[in-house]
């Protein structure tokens, strides 16, 4: 059995990765979600829950370049001193 925190702290290749310990017998928790491998919906729910987080993480990213690009053009970006 593993538990974790959250889908997040898993990994990128969730999905994949839970199908092999399924495979294995293995069992994992996610304490935030509240739900296990051992359901059978915890596959929907993975992936939704993943792909949420994945949109996440492109908004971050694109609202940091954003940021960077902005401190450039008005000079403040300590990146380009």
């Amino acid at each position: 059995m593993i538990l974790t925190k959250s889908i997040s702290r898993f990994g990128e290749v969730t999905l994949e990765a839970l199908n092999q310990l399924k495979t294995l017998g293995v069992r994992v928790i996610f304490k935030q979600e509240n739900f296990s491998t051992v359901n059978s919906d915890s596959d929907l729910m993975i992936s939704i829950i993943e792909s949420i987080i994945q949109a996440e993480n492109e908004s971050r990213s694109h609202n940091i370049r954003w940021g960077i690009k902005q401190r450039a053009e008005l000079g403040t970006s300590k990146l380009y001193n």
